[in-house]
């Protein structure tokens, strides 16, 4: 019986993971946000209080690389080459695999934006591509791998370089288990021209593959969560938020004696993920100037949208609110990565 190893080489990223959430009525689920006073003003929030969000029913899941383990895989992200000062001139590369043999070794390359399974454990390519779109920390270049004949312990090992402008930039080190058939590398490079070698791992100089991709220029610009741009979505001020995710009251002009609630939605779904709220007094022209509260506030999973539901309090000015990730918090304003910001006018 024919016994097929699978041998991957990739990069291990520790995630957190968010259990799926049954919403029932948004009046059922009321968040008891915590009040928390500054000197500069009284908010009503909480950082660990639940939520309401929504969950949507239809969402595409993400693609991962075939979950195996591999043998003794190393990565390394050496020189990172620096965005240029004018925009690179972007040429698409067609689609294609790479095949050659190296001292007896057959290998073929085939490189792709998704990687998928054939049968039990042989590793490849769903669509073929030399061409690639950026999407900020989503950016996905595999490199799948044959082999033939199977990689033995006799075999010399390898290693995965990709190069731009001349310059090394990323490299995967991977030890192969005997009988290897198959592998797989994935990179998140940023735009520009790569080549893509594959080396002996004790010698660069030896090399047994090159080939080539491109990712083209960033149309995106700054991002708030992976491919999800900076401000997209609508943040709204209201009295309540009813059943039907409707903001109730919404308005930018607010008694200071008459609790709110803030309400944040989004062009699409994101995964779960630790978010809040950020605010800050206005500066006479406009800018950002101190610091007034944040508060906590996650997804509790996939989710398009999310709001407090408790009422806050701000004291008479003018601020900036914004829906960001709690890992972008900051206390200094004007900020660059939000899902949404608006301006509340308190009286």
């Amino acid at each position: 019986m024919n016994k097929k190893n699978l041998v991957v080489f990739t990069l291990a990223t520790a995630s957190m993971a968010f259990g799926q959430l049954k919403l029932p009525k948004l009046s059922d689920m009321k968040d008891k946000l915590s009040q928390k006073p500054t000197a500069a003003a009284k908010t009503t929030a909480s950082t660990t209080s639940a939520p309401a969000v929504e969950q949507p029913v239809a969402a595409e899941p993400a693609v991962t690389a075939p979950a195996v383990e591999p043998a003794n895989t190393q990565m390394a992200k050496a020189e990172p080459a620096t965005a240029p000062a004018k925009a690179e001139s972007f040429k698409p590369l067609p689609a294609g695999s790479t095949q050659v043999v190296y001292q007896g070794q057959g290998i073929e390359l085939t490189l792709c934006e998704k990687g998928a399974r054939q049968g039990q454990w042989d590793v490849v390519c769903t669509k073929p591509a030399r061409t690639f779109e950026y999407k900020g920390g989503n950016t996905a270049v595999f490199g799948t791998f044959k082999f033939d004949p199977p990689l033995t312990s006799q075999t010399s090992n390898y290693k995965v370089q990709i190069f731009k402008d001349g310059r090394l930039d990323e490299y995967r080190e991977i030890t192969f288990q005997t009988g290897g058939k198959t592998a797989v590398v994935r990179f998140s490079p940023r735009p520009g021209l790569y080549t893509m070698k594959v080396v002996e791992q004790t010698n660069d100089d030896k090399i047994a593959l090159t080939d080539q991709f491109v990712v083209a220029p960033d149309t995106v610009g700054d991002r708030v969560l992976g491919n999800l741009k900076t401000g997209a979505g609508k943040l709204m001020i209201c009295s309540t938020i009813d059943d039907n995710w409707k903001c109730v009251g919404e308005s930018t002009t607010w008694d200071a004696k008459k609790p709110f609630n803030m309400y944040v939605t989004l062009p699409e779904v994101i995964p779960g993920t630790v978010c809040g709220w950020a605010i800050f007094k206005q500066n006479p022209d406009g800018t950002d100037g101190q610091f007034v509260d944040d508060m906590m506030q996650g997804t509790q999973g996939r989710a398009s949208k999310w709001a407090t539901t408790n009422g806050n309090y701000l004291p008479a000015g003018k601020y900036t609110i914004y829906s960001i990730t709690w890992a972008n918090r900051a206390t200094v304003g004007d900020l660059k990565e939000y899902f949404a910001k608006t301006t509340l006018t308190v009286r």
